[in-house]
């Protein structure tokens, strides 16, 4: 593939993003796993919704950054962390670098700057979409559980899966999911 061109380009490639399925869940077995939109969708959705209550957050720069943290991905897939392991240091990151200059070719350079954020997780509101992103796995982790998917528990087990970015809020909700899924 090649830069878009222009935004019309941009436009029509993004249209492929919920045909990406989650890969992590595929591999555990789930059947239907959420797509990379649907995913993205729902970290925005709780960026939205938890930063209301988060003090010293730029909301809108945090629901950018939402927006734009697995755009990589429709040009690369979703790799899921068993397959990382596989790669040389430092290439995932790279080749979804190189991903996103070519998908947001059309855009300011600052559109693109977002992603390099989120990647550094040195803001705020970086922190917080990551925060995000992980709860929002283990949200829908709970979600196929009780429909009665299994081979989830390695979400679980993994530490890596609960960080909660330095906000009492987003940790509070994963020790309250935690304990539903414990009854």
């Amino acid at each position: 593939m090649q830069a878009n061109g222009d935004l019309l380009d941009l436009l029509l490639e993004v249209q492929n993003l919920d045909r990406i399925p989650r890969m992590g869940y595929l591999l555990s077995g789930v059947s239907d796993p959420e797509s990379v939109s649907e995913h993205t969708w729902h970290v925005a959705f709780l960026v939205w919704v938890l930063s209301e209550s988060i003090s010293d957050i730029d909301r809108l720069r945090a629901m950018e950054i939402a927006m734009v943290h697995d755009l990589a991905e429709l040009r690369i897939g979703d790799f899921p962390r068993t397959a990382s392991r596989y790669l040389p240091a430092g290439a995932k990151q790279a080749a979804e670098a190189a991903a996103i200059e070519e998908i947001l070719a059309p855009l300011p350079a600052g559109m693109r700057a977002l992603w390099a954020e989120y990647q550094a997780g040195e803001s705020r509101e970086a922190r917080l979409v990551k925060a995000c992103d992980k709860l929002q796995m283990m949200l829908k982790v709970r979600l196929y559980e009780s429909q009665g998917d299994e081979g989830l528990k390695r979400f679980w087990d993994n530490p890596d899966n609960f960080p909660n970015g330095g906000f009492p809020l987003i940790e509070r909700l994963f020790t309250e999911l935690k304990e539903r899924r414990s009854r």
